[in-house]
């Protein structure tokens, strides 16, 4: 009996080597010349085409925070990997609800899948069937505008409204709108992403993480017109209504940095923003600026924060942070 167990162990003891040493041979390596403090850099062939392998990626076991902010979430860090290892974060891969930051994706999608702005789309009646409560850019049913005013619409009021209009329409097809905004998603790299709606209202299989929306808003600053319109404190669109005639809607952000009811942090300038806000997500708020020093970019996100104002200090807390 004694022999048997002797055996047994033996066999066990082997068993464990096997084991150890296969899986010593599957760890990723890791080029050691990018390491930067408590930050590695994925060898780009285990990214998607996306964005994802231009930046540095957070160590979330050591995190880098900054004191006093009231959020679950947070990021910041330079849009190039190789102009500034600064980073900063608190649950940068924690799977939280968006809110309208959702709206980010809709306007990549739509800028990515549309050359010509200026065509017009038709409003119909179930992109305007919504909730009292929920923000809109009082747009009506038989209504038509160009892409371009949409976007404004999509961005400034932060209208849901305008964000159905698009998703019906740039494929002709809702749920194709949908599967797209979660295979661009995949494409960057923003692996805990999902979207179930073009608007950012709460669901269970809609969410995303602070990490997540740094990559998509990254690739929305490529394109000029989203600082154009995420910065415009208020547009007036002339609206082709069912009848014919025109109706003017004048939309007015309600984004605190861009109405200057608060003032940035005095070391960069604003480039792009958008807020959010549900019962759910709490109030989310990003901002893209650049360094009036460097003029590197920095993009900072901040999910479900206390308060809207609390948003906006969080944001200053982070952008402050920047190194100078």
């Amino acid at each position: 009996m004694r022999i048997k167990f002797i055996k047994k162990i033996y066999i066990l003891l082997i068993l464990i080597c096997l084991c150890m040493t296969s899986c010593r041979s599957m760890q990723i390596d890791y080029d050691s010349s990018r390491l930067l403090s408590n930050l590695y850099t994925a060898n780009e062939s285990t990214f998607a085409d996306g964005t994802a392998k231009y930046i540095v990626v957070p160590n979330a076991l050591e995190e880098q925070v900054v004191n006093n902010i009231g959020a679950e979430g947070y990021f910041i860090a330079s849009t190039n990997r190789f102009s500034s290892p600064f980073v900063k974060f608190h649950n940068p891969y924690k799977r939280l609800p968006m809110a309208s930051l959702t709206k980010l994706m809709t306007a990549l999608i739509v800028l990515e899948n549309c050359d010509n702005l200026d065509e017009e789309y038709f409003v119909s009646q179930d992109a305007v069937d919504l909730d009292k409560d929920v923000s809109k850019a009082n747009l009506k049913s038989g209504d038509k505008l160009s892409i371009k005013d949409l976007l404004y619409g999509l961005l400034v009021p932060s209208g849901n409204d305008a964000a159905m209009c698009l998703a019906e329409n740039v494929f002709k097809n809702y749920d194709n709108f949908i599967i797209a905004m979660n295979n661009e998603a995949e494409r960057l790299g923003a692996t805990n992403t999902h979207f179930a709606n073009p608007h950012g209202l709460d669901s269970d299989y809609h969410f995303t993480t602070a990490y997540d929306m740094f990559l998509i808003t990254r690739e929305l600053t490529k394109y000029p017109i989203f600082k154009e319109i995420s910065t415009t404190k208020e547009y007036k669109s002339n609206i082709i209504q069912s009848d014919g005639t025109v109706r003017e809607e004048t939309w007015a952000t309600t984004n605190y940095f861009v109405t200057e009811e608060l003032l940035m942090s005095s070391n960069v300038t604003l480039e792009g923003t958008k807020t959010g806000n549900t019962s759910s997500a709490g109030n989310c708020l990003v901002i893209v600026a650049s360094d009036k020093k460097t003029n590197d970019y920095y993009i900072s996100v901040v999910l479900n924060a206390k308060s809207k104002r609390n948003s906006y200090y969080n944001s200053n807390a982070l952008l402050s942070a920047i190194p100078r």
